[in-house]
């Protein structure tokens, strides 16, 4: 009795399976046959990242066949991205809306990303009135983070410099970095000026939203902003509207200081196109940056360190910056690139290795009086 009623139950869930299976190619067929235009209009845009006619189409699953899906992400259109044929649009990767942020998923994101992919090489949306929006005094010097991560670093920078942050939001994670990199002596005071804007720029786009939500739990807003974007695309519009909304008749006038930590260091030799510090990125920092401002410059793989090193010792021939001995790490591994951290206070990243007893390479450079084409 008992057997007959699992080879009737087994052959329900096999009907189940099968049904299922063929709802799924149904709605397979129908999404191939209504979009080829929609793909070849697609092949022409030289960049793109979302398309939206595309995301209201839902996952078919066994699951979904149980309950009705309904599509509730809307997502605002760009109007300077519009396809000549059809009139669809594209937008950035960046304006996508992320997990909400009370939730336990905002704070999970991936590892990497392809800076070369089609949908990051587009320019990132800013609101109209960029920087202002972000900055209590646009006059003020700006401090350039480029990879800035989770914002832990610049939220560490500014809170100390600040001390009317508010502490009550803090994580029990958060306090444990916080206690191990106060303990550390505090050098900002060689390199920066006494008062600051601080700009963190990151391209994963779920990364850059949740530091942006930092910012305004810490009581920082005004003084500090993350922008979600590709560097090697929107630095050179960013800086020039920084400096725009100044009102400043020189270029190189605000960015004082620039640090590139721990940037993905992207191994394979196919993949090295894909690293930060590329030879445009030298030239636009040079560019905005003038004689006697610094660009500091650490990782924890030394290969990592050097290939970003050669990009500012030699770059067209042209020698923009001069590397600056500092005063080394006596604890040190290796006695390369060995100098103790300039600024006094480390990264998340910085933290996690120091813990583990591994190296960390780190170089500094200041801008000469060559002049950037």
């Amino acid at each position: 009795m008992a057997s007959c009623r699992i080879v009737y139950l087994m052959s329900i869930i096999s009907q189940m399976m099968i049904s299922s299976r063929r709802l799924c190619s149904a709605a397979t067929s129908r999404h191939r046959v209504s979009s080829p235009s929609c793909r070849a209009s697609k092949s022409k845009q030289m960049g793109f990242a979302i398309y939206p006619s595309f995301r209201s189409i839902p996952i078919c699953t066994t699951r979904s066949l149980l309950s009705t899906m309904k599509d509730d992400l809307h997502i605002d259109k760009v109007n300077d991205k519009s396809d000549d044929e059809g009139g669809n649009e594209y937008i950035p990767p960046w304006s996508i809306p992320s997990n909400k942020p009370n939730s336990k998923a905002f704070a999970r994101f991936r590892q990497h990303v392809n800076p070369l992919s089609r949908r990051y090489q587009m320019r990132t949306e800013l609101p109209e009135n960029w920087p202002k929006c972000d900055f209590d005094n646009v006059n003020m010097p700006l401090y350039l983070d480029i990879g800035c991560g989770k914002g832990g670093f610049l939220l560490e920078l500014v809170g100390r410099r600040y001390a009317n942050g508010d502490d009550s939001n803090i994580s029990p994670g958060e306090d444990a970095y916080r206690a191990i990199s106060r303990s550390m002596e505090d050098t900002t005071a060689l390199w920066l000026p006494n008062e600051m804007n601080y700009l963190g720029l990151e391209i994963r786009p779920g990364v850059s939203q949740y530091a942006q939500a930092r910012v305004e739990k810490r009581g920082l807003s005004g003084k500090l902003s993350f922008v979600g974007c590709n560097a090697n695309v929107d630095l050179e519009r960013l800086l020039t509207l920084y400096n725009e909304a100044a009102g400043s008749d020189r270029i190189d006038d605000h960015l004082t200081f620039v640090s590139i930590q721990f940037p993905d260091p992207h191994f394979k030799k196919a993949h090295e196109k894909r690293r930060v510090v590329t030879a445009e990125l030298v030239r636009t920092l040079a560019k905005f940056m003038k004689k006697g401002t610094a660009v500091f410059l650490q990782s924890d793989i030394k290969d990592a360190l050097e290939a970003m090193r050669e990009r500012f010792v030699d770059e067209d021939g042209k020698l923009y910056y001069d590397e600056v001995e500092c005063k080394n790490d006596g604890d040190a591994v290796d006695d390369d690139y060995n100098m103790k951290n300039q600024l006094g206070v480390p990264t998340e990243r910085e933290v996690s290795v120091l813990s583990k007893d591994l190296p960390v390479y780190r170089t500094i450079f200041v801008r000469n009086e060559v002049v950037a084409s």
